[in-house]
């Protein structure tokens, strides 16, 4: 164990740069396989769009489908799908964006991080202050 210094620091940074190669390709595969299996995106072909989704259990949900010029309501479970009715579509309250209906996304992990990142700032600051201003 006789490396020099020189040794241990080519050591240290080769694997700073595996390490932060490996969260990248994490991160790209995870924003792959997200937009690839998310609801919203993913689970749209041509003529049938999935225009919302509300999660009643952790397996169970309602999602309002639209095939065609028909727009129905439908349970969906773990391993069931029921139909339950048909919607108006003109009672709806939808984005409309082009000729398309999309569901509002979700933002990125980017933007939540700094949302929730930022709301805990603007917490710790107002302690702060009231702390400051106890003394």
């Amino acid at each position: 164990m006789n490396e020099s210094p020189i040794a241990r620091v080519f050591t240290v940074l080769f694997t700073l740069v595996l390490f932060a190669v490996i969260l990248y390709l994490a991160y790209i595969t995870t924003k792959y396989i997200g937009k690839k299996y998310s609801v919203s995106s993913g689970m749209s072909g041509k003529n049938i769009k999935i225009l919302d989704t509300v999660r009643m259990s952790q397996d169970k949900f309602l999602m309002i489908v639209k095939a065609g010029d028909k727009t129905v309501l439908i349970g969906v479970s773990k391993d069931h799908m029921e139909y339950i009715c048909d919607v108006d579509e003109s009672q709806l309250s939808l984005t409309e964006n082009g000729n398309a209906y999309e569901v509002p996304q979700t933002p990125d992990f980017v933007q939540a991080f700094k949302t929730v990142l930022g709301d805990k700032m603007k917490n710790f600051k107002q302690k702060e202050n009231n702390d400051e201003n106890k003394k």
